[in-house]
């Protein structure tokens, strides 16, 4: 197993995420505006949505069931299974969108406890102790109405969704600011206890004084004549439309205050219900009279518009959207969110796409989710005022698709042609955002790609011992998934784990008589993944056993194929700790000289200096077994713990690799060169050959020749490159 502390690319990204990629100069602006507002606030906002995915899927699924728009079907249902068919899908609908404000208080919160506890390793929190708190904290302010029959809650589904965003952040505010206070954290110790008791003992009084306060909140809102905290923000946000006329200017108004309530969670129609019932819905009846009166009808702002022409796809033209996503979009996550959203979007149910991919606190669609429906507005007014199409006014379910919808409420062909013209028109408008979402997408993964790998390069442990995959928050997520990738990559053999090469030289000799071997995985989507990160997942995982087997197996294969074009030259594999433990490593070393039939000198196994010069001399044994079955045996990274020189003497090797501390500043340091004279001597009594590594500078090479160095390594030669190009540099070096 290599250890990729050793290598400089080691802690690099893939060049798909580094600071040069290429965009277009109107785009980069826009994409740092829709990526600044990226908090921890909004991604836990964002998350806390997110994982409500389950329920709102299930939703959509018992909604079109039970409001599939064509007679035949509903005749069908109710002569199959009577008059209750509706019952399972409204106990479905019912626990799921009706608990949404209470699922996403305890999702949003465990997203708040995690992120603080991301942001401050010493100081974890159990998230479900915040939550817990925060969900307490939710019912002292809905204050729900407790009958015989139960505890009636209003505002426990989407409409209370807003009051629960606002409540939530709060109380984990206030929560955790409270846990920041010694005092009030209560200290329990005693053998024999659950360990976790200690971790709910200490955050009791936090917990306690957070629901004190908002209790003293609930008692302040009673004595101001405020039962309902929700009511009365509904109310106020409507009481200015009371006695709004039917016109362009309340359409527009409309429809962007609904766009604007559903970004941040609120549900906009419900909010808007005296312009929806009070004033569109007196427009629907307007236009009914006229045309049993054999008149034409006189209103054009009426519900129907706002279902036909405007929100197809649910609020936003959301349909508009998802086909965008499909033409557009290059991320594999918004695709999958559009495929599952795609049929519910037919129908006008978008609770998927505006929670799942998402829509709600996401930068990167507010421009052209609070534009797109005010600009088919404006196509639809200007197209029935100058009676281009005939307004809607003929009744349609809300679930009814677009073009028949069309049809049925105009019973014109030129509503369809306008319906599909804005459909088109609104797919227009989200392409180029779906390209900036995908940007701004591609920016927080780097983000969060690189914080993993410096964590993998730390090499500090997590709560439960491990260095990526048990962390909290978005690193733990993303370790997680690149665990599933490198496992697949494993089991599937196609050519995603690879080796790449770099070339050691003999400039007294003009040859290359070794090249390194080093582990390389291509992910289809963070590209090639750095060797520090792939071993950390690799070990959290326990999949070194598997990655090192292949390493070895892609070194002999590649030496067998390098044999018969005539490359002859050594590679070096590095060993990792556990196959040093395992006493089948010998015989397996063996069996691979045999199968492919190499000499000795065809594969050279390089060992950690930390692991060939153990105090405890627990790896002697295996080396010298190993060293027994004829193949060459390498220290790598000697130099950072030189003091044990001595150590040396007892060891099968065949060559010394000195390390990066020692020869960085070699031609500066006296102290370095007096070092390396010493361990040159010691290595040339021992006849042991020693590689310089790390040669990066014409005065670094200098030096060393000067101290008898003949072998080097370095990016000053070559960087490590893929076979063919080695083999290339082979050829050409010794010419």
């Amino acid at each position: 197993m290599p250890d990729t502390q050793q290598h400089p690319e080691a802690g690099q990204a893939h060049p798909q995420y580094g600071e040069g990629s290429a965009r277009r100069p109107w785009s980069g602006r826009l994409l740092a505006l829709l990526t600044l507002p990226e908090n921890d606030t909004l991604r836990a906002l964002r998350h806390g949505v997110m994982v409500t995915m389950p329920l709102l899927l299930a939703a959509a699924v018992a909604i079109l069931i039970n409001n599939f728009p064509l007679q035949p079907y509903k005749d069908f249902m109710l002569a199959t299974f009577g008059p209750g068919w509706k019952n399972p899908g409204a106990l479905v609908f019912n626990s799921t969108i009706h608990i949404m404000a209470l699922a996403v208080c305890f999702s949003l919160s465990d997203s708040f406890m995690t992120l603080h506890n991301q942001r401050h390793p010493g100081q974890d929190i159990m998230p479900s102790i915040g939550a817990l708190a925060a969900f307490s904290c939710l019912f002292i302010i809905f204050n729900p109405e407790v009958t015989a029959d139960g505890i009636i809650m209003q505002w426990s589904g989407l409409r209370g969704l807003f009051g629960t965003f606002v409540v939530t952040w709060l109380a984990c505010r206030v929560f955790l600011a409270l846990c920041s206070i010694k005092a009030l954290r209560l200290r329990f110790y005693g053998e024999g206890t659950d360990p976790v008791l200690p971790q709910i003992f200490d955050t009791l009084g936090p917990a306690f004084c957070t629901m004190g306060i908002f209790l003293l909140l609930r008692e302040l809102l009673n004595l101001a004549g405020i039962h309902s905290l929700h009511q009365a923000f509904y109310d106020a946000l409507r009481a200015p439309f009371a006695d709004a006329q039917n016109s362009f200017g309340l359409g527009a108004v409309y429809t962007l205050l609904v766009q604007i309530s559903w970004f941040f969670g609120i549900h906009g129609p419900d909010l808007l219900d005296p312009i929806t019932h009070d004033v569109f819905t007196r427009g629907v009846a307007a236009n009914s009279l006229a045309l049993n009166s054999g008149q034409a009808p006189t209103q054009i702002f009426t519900k129907y518009l706002f279902d036909v022409y405007i929100y197809m796809g649910g609020s936003g033209a959301t349909l508009g959207l998802l086909l965008a996503v499909f033409l557009r979009s290059r991320d594999s996550g918004s695709r999958r969110i559009a495929a599952l959203s795609i049929i519910p979007g037919m129908f006008n149910i978008n609770e998927l796409v505006i929670f799942g991919l998402p829509i709600v606190f996401n930068p990167a669609f507010l421009l052209p989710f609070l534009f797109v429906p005010l600009i088919l507005l404006t196509t639809t007014y200007l197209a029935i005022a100058s009676s281009l199409v005939p307004p809607p006014v003929f009744q349609t379910d809300w679930t009814t698709p677009p073009v028949i919808s069309a049809l049925i409420s105009t019973g014109s062909w030129r509503a369809v042609v306008l319906q599909l013209f804005n459909l088109g028109l609104s797919t227009l408008i989200y392409m180029p955002f779906v390209s900036l979402a995908d940007e701004a997408k591609k920016e927080n993964r780097k983000k969060a790609f690189d914080d993993l790998v410096r964590t993998a390069v730390t090499g500090t442990r997590g709560p439960s011992g491990k260095r990526c995959i048990d962390r909290q928050g978005s690193l733990g997520s993303l370790a997680r998934a690149l665990a599933n990738d490198l496992h697949a990559a494993l089991a599937a053999g196609d050519g995603r784990i690879l080796l790449h090469y770099q070339p050691r030289v003999d400039l007294v000799n003009r040859r290359v008589p070794c090249v390194e071997a080093l582990l390389r995985w291509n992910n289809p989507v963070y590209g090639m993944i750095p060797p520090a990160l792939a071993i950390a997942i690799a070990e959290d995982t326990e999949l070194t056993g598997k990655l090192d087997n292949i390493i070895l197996h892609l070194a002999f294969e590649q030496q067998k194929k390098w044999r018969e074009e005539r490359i002859f030259t050594t590679i070096s594999v590095n060993v990792s700790e556990s196959q040093l433990r395992d006493k089948d490593f010998p015989a397996l070393i063996d069996a691979l000289y045999s199968r492919h039939a190499l000499p000795a000198d065809a594969v050279m196994l390089e060992v950690r200096e930390s692991l060939a010069l153990d105090p405890e001399a627990r790896y002697l044994s295996a080396l010298r077994a190993i060293h027994a079955t004829g193949i060459g045996i390498a220290v790598d990274d000697f130099g950072k713990g030189y003091q044990a020189i001595s150590h040396l003497k007892r060891l099968p090797l065949t060559e010394l690799q000195i390390d990066r501390a020692l020869i960085r500043d070699i031609a500066t340091n006296k102290s370095c060169q007096d070092v390396i004279a010493t361990i040159q001597e010691l290595c040339y009594k021992l006849g042991i050959k020693t590689t310089a590594e790390f040669v990066e500078s014409n005065e670094q090479l200098e030096t060393l020749l000067e101290l008898n160095f003949s072998t080097f390594q370095g990016h000053l030669f070559s960087q490590p490159v893929p076979a063919d190009e080695c083999a290339s540099f082979i050829r050409t070096f010794k010419k």
